[in-house]
């Protein structure tokens, strides 16, 4: 298996998470980057602390190729400038990456939000209909020229999944 980083980005609920956690595995040395975890490292939640996230997210980044593990990273990336820092490092230590944007449309996001995994448990607030809107745009607005488009609406998750586990072959 060759090493390899897999960029997920998208809206919340597009699919990101649920296709990175799929592709994870300790003992083939495929790790999951959720740059989102390391926003309560900072605050509760905030447009100010995205900077500390990303470059964050891209510290770990560099400890994970650097262990020759290939890395599934996935995140909004309001900016696409931190996915490039990705690729450019990964560029430089010779190892191929593809990124991938998940897109569908917003009423599918807003139902997909209301059964997320942690929303009916409690353990995580359903987004506001807003800010699923408000991101979503942000990131049509925002292409990273070079992405590979999938629409998680029409392909389902299980197909997604097996077709980025092809970039690992």
């Amino acid at each position: 298996m060759k090493q390899v980083l897999i960029i997920l980005r998208g809206a919340p609920s597009s699919g990101k998470s649920t296709i990175a956690k799929s592709l994870r595995d300790y003992e083939r040395k495929i790790a999951w980057l959720k740059v989102d975890n390391f926003k309560p490292f900072f605050a509760e939640s905030s447009d100010i602390i995205l900077e500390d996230v990303n470059k964050t997210a891209l510290a770990v980044l560099q400890h994970l190729l650097d262990q020759k593990f290939s890395v599934v990273m996935e995140g909004v990336f309001q900016n696409p400038l931190y996915i490039q820092e990705a690729v450019d490092m990964a560029k430089q230590k010779n190892v191929p990456a593809v990124v991938y944007e998940l897109n569908c449309s917003v009423k599918t996001l807003q139902e997909r939000d209301k059964t997320r995994p942690g929303v009916k448990e409690g353990c995580r607030k359903q987004l506001d209909d807003f800010v699923i809107r408000n991101v979503s745009g942000i990131i049509e607005k925002n292409p990273f020229h070079g992405a590979v488009k999938l629409d998680t609406e029409k392909t389902s998750l299980d197909e997604c999944v097996n077709l980025l586990q092809k970039n690992f072959d």
